[in-house]
């Protein structure tokens, strides 16, 4: 079984802790030891303190989950073997210059791995390619780009899932304004949006649109008024807007 250097034990980490200590040694390393002991005790994995926040990854494989800004709390000592990376905004050149390396992936996660429905977008040294894979596919699935698209997919896949909670609570909303109880409008819309994500695997979204759109009829009427509402320019404003930031 490969050994794995965790470093970071928030949210994602837990999620790809989970998903991968069935097929690797994981080792769960970061700043606080109460912090990493807590995360072990719950996943049953291993935990590996520091002295002086130095940590050693002479032949190893390491993947990075601290914020950006944390990764220069620690110093780090030989030279890996492969060093994945779910930082935002830290390019491949930018982790080369933090710490040595044979091989260097990017990876953006969602916030979908904690139920194992991440679409992670990958890219870096194709040599590690497959075995990028192995390792992100335990949140979901993963894609592989060249790096200068990293900014757009990482609006797309890593800041739209918040487009997505807006919209979700302006439908449960709206419902509770016209008349529905909260749990009523709220039940339609999570059933609305899960059984969506099935059809949007078999189909367009404009043929979805135009599968309940009957001349005239209400879903009509509800789609002129957002389209007078500009709802599409809205998004990619959104959407430009995170890709700048990314």
């Amino acid at each position: 079984m490969k050994t794995l250097i965790l470093l970071g034990y928030g949210k994602m980490a837990r999620s790809l802790a989970q998903g991968l200590k069935d097929t690797y040694k994981i080792l769960v390393t970061g700043r606080d030891s109460a912090k990493i002991q807590n995360f072990c005790n719950t996943l049953n994995v291993t935990p590996l303190y520091l002295n002086d926040f130095t940590l050693d990854i002479t032949g190893a494989e390491v993947l990075l989950c601290v914020k950006p800004y944390a990764l220069t709390s620690f110093m780090f000592q030989g030279r890996a073997k492969c060093v994945y990376s779910i930082l935002n905004a830290v390019s491949l050149e930018q982790l080369k210059a933090t710490m040595e390396s044979e091989f260097y992936i990017r990876a953006m996660p969602n916030v979908c791995a904690s139920v194992k429905q991440s679409l992670t977008s990958l890219c870096g040294d194709a040599q590690c390619k497959e075995e990028a894979f192995r390792v992100f596919n335990s949140i979901g699935k993963s894609i592989w780009l060249e790096e200068k698209h990293f900014p757009l997919a990482t609006a797309l896949g890593g800041c739209a899932p918040a487009f997505l909670a807006f919209v979700a609570e302006s439908l449960i909303d709206s419902g509770v304004t016209y008349g529905l109880s909260r749990e009523d409008s709220t039940q339609i819309v999570q059933t609305l949006f899960s059984g969506f994500a099935s059809l949007l695997e078999q189909s367009h979204p404009v043929l979805l649109k135009e599968s309940v759109m009957s001349p005239g009829g209400s879903t009509a009427q509800g789609v002129a008024m957002l389209e007078k509402h500009a709802l599409k320019n809205a998004f990619l404003e959104a959407v430009l807007a995170s890709k700048n930031s990314a």
